[in-house]
């Protein structure tokens, strides 16, 4: 799929793994440095919790590395900024800044896409409900 203005092309991602295993539900809270997963040339991920209503995952990117265009028919996502500086492009080539305790959210069928470009790894958490 391309976007209709910009023209880039837009990875549609129909359905999350549905294989996960779920975290244990009497653990009740996590740290999240123990889920950075720094990798040179791609997204490093963790996931954190995986439940019934909603799943996290720690996403690290290093300066340089960007997550491609997509979107998701069936998923909401709410991104939160843990450290790092990084550039989200969205529909219609839109882009917005965002660093620490910046809160995105990303609808289903919303385009959406990070670059980090900083000199730091740009680590966020993506809480999704959804498929």
């Amino acid at each position: 799929m391309q976007s209709e203005k910009s023209g880039t092309e837009v990875k549609v991602i129909a359905q999350r793994y549905v294989d996960r295993p779920h975290s244990d539900p009497d653990t009740r809270s996590w740290v999240i440095a123990d889920h950075v997963r720094v990798e040179k040339e791609k997204i490093g991920s963790s996931r954190m919790f995986v439940g019934d209503a909603f799943r996290t995952v720690v996403l690290t990117l290093a300066p340089g590395v960007a997550q491609k265009l997509h979107m998701h028919p069936a998923t909401d996502h709410a991104w939160f900024i843990v450290s790092g500086t990084g550039e989200v492009t969205m529909e219609d080539g839109k882009t917005e800044m965002v660093k620490p305790g910046i809160f995105m959210v990303h609808q289903r069928n919303s385009v959406h896409g990070i670059r980090c470009v900083g000199d730091e790894p740009l680590v966020y958490i993506a809480l999704s409900t959804g498929d």
